[in-house]
């Protein structure tokens, strides 16, 4: 049999779909429904039935598992289009399959967090005041307006990647003819002549991305939560560098992840193969190793704050209901980090095991970032009551909807849009 070539492997996940295929779409169309459920629930009931209340002489948490996991998706598409950029400006070529799935994800990662930032306001209508009267000394409001800039250029960083691809592949008549006015908006002003204009386009989009994501991440966020004194976790310029971890140990893992499922759903071994996948999992272990770090740096400026608020909160952190989080959190973290790097030092490859563990320590990351959020303020600056927060099931079908929302689109990606780039992708080292 002769080997695959690159535009073969470039179709590869556009074969006619499956039982299989429609039964995932329709599993995740469900926890979509579900999701919006909730959303009417909330809309027509209140806000008040998700257990959410003010703090200090209400004893609430304003905050919950919607802004933890708006951080959790807001890092996931920062770091995966970091990594797609860094793959595309020092051309990586053998990981180039790795940045086209960090494409393809992050718009759908931004999307959903903005979601999330819907679910907690209670009401759409409130986005819209929000954005009339836009509060600037928020600093969620920042977050969401550079994000939006960030997911911006992240759509036009895809289109520029496919527009080549898509092209090749129309001629061949391999991409869904149902779709053929799409794919021609798609290619509006498009030549054949052009592909290494459009190539020099994706690499200074890439290189945009690279300069942008430190003033996003590095920048800002400590610009802006750094000075939040006495809210544990949010105090001190150790949250850049913090943020930045988080982003590409989420994204890291996400594209890993998506990876992994690709190459078992498809057999794409020669395009996801061993050595790739091992290597990118010692980088994502990497990563998180580099994100406990900041954590431990985060709870050490806790602890020996001046302000003696500081201290006597972090005590309480790890002595009251937020501290078995903050446990099964940094166990989710370090065990998947162990496993990528020893992998990768005994030469040894598991897909299974990759897939797995890559899961539960995305998991891992979405309980730190919600014991950061709801930490920072279940402890009031004043002598008020603790506040107390337990996840309603509204919060948590808001986040399975929001992943099964991911899931679903990017089902449809691998059946109407090349999710190999090019056939120098194609590598023959196992």
């Amino acid at each position: 049999m002769s080997t695959p070539t690159g535009s073969d492997r470039r179709a590869a996940t556009l074969a006619d779909p499956g039982p299989r295929y429609y039964a995932m779409l329709a599993v995740a169309g469900l926890v979509v429904l579900a999701m919006v459920y909730s959303f009417v629930t909330v809309l027509t009931q209140g806000h008040g039935i998700t257990g959410l209340h003010n703090w200090g002489t209400d004893g609430g948490v304003p905050w919950g598992l919607d802004i933890g996991a708006f951080s959790w998706w807001s890092a996931m598409g920062v770091g995966a289009i970091a990594l797609s950029a860094i793959i595309r400006v020092f051309h990586m070529d053998e990981y180039r399959p790795y940045a086209r799935i960090g494409e393809l994800l992050t718009p759908l990662a931004f999307g959903v967090g903005f979601l999330h930032i819907v679910f907690d306001l209670g009401q759409p209508f409130r986005v819209l005041n929000t954005l009339i009267y836009l509060p600037l000394q928020s600093p969620i409001a920042w977050d969401v307006i550079l994000l939006a800039g960030l997911g911006t250029i992240s759509v036009v960083y895809l289109v520029a990647s496919l527009r080549a691809d898509v092209y090749e592949l129309s001629e061949r008549d391999a991409l869904p003819a149902a779709l053929g006015p799409v794919y021609d908006a798609l290619l509006i002003g498009y030549e054949p002549s052009e592909t290494e204009t459009g190539k020099g386009l994706t690499w200074w989009l890439a290189a945009l991305v690279l300069v942008f994501i430190p003033v996003v991440g590095g920048g800002v966020v400590p610009l802006l939560w750094g000075p939040l004194g006495v809210n544990i976790n949010w105090f001190g310029a150790i949250q850049g560098p913090t943020f930045l971890a988080a982003s590409m140990t989420t994204g890291a893992a996400a594209v890993l992840f998506v990876g992994c499922v690709l190459r078992y759903a498809y057999g794409l071994d020669d395009v996801f193969t061993d050595r790739t996948l091992r290597r990118f999992g010692a980088v994502t272990g990497a990563f998180a190793f580099t994100y406990l770090l900041g954590t431990f740096y985060e709870i050490q400026t806790g602890s020996f704050a001046a302000d003696m608020a500081d201290p006597n909160v972090t005590a309480l952190i790890f002595e009251g209901p937020l501290a078995p989080l903050l446990v099964l959190a940094i166990v989710a973290i370090v065990v998947p980090t162990a496993y990528l790097t020893i992998q990768h030092a005994v030469d040894r490859f598991s897909l299974l095991g990759t897939a797995l563990l890559t899961g539960v320590m995305l998991v891992g990351i979405l309980h730190q970032e919600t014991w950061l959020i709801v930490g920072g303020l279940m402890y009031p600056d004043l002598p008020y009551q603790v506040g107390e927060y337990t996840p309603s099931i509204y919060e948590w079908l808001n986040l399975m909807g929001t992943t099964a929302l991911v899931a679903l689109v990017m089902l449809v990606f691998a059946k109407t849009l090349p999710v190999v780039s090019d056939p120098a992708e194609v590598g023959s080292n196992r």
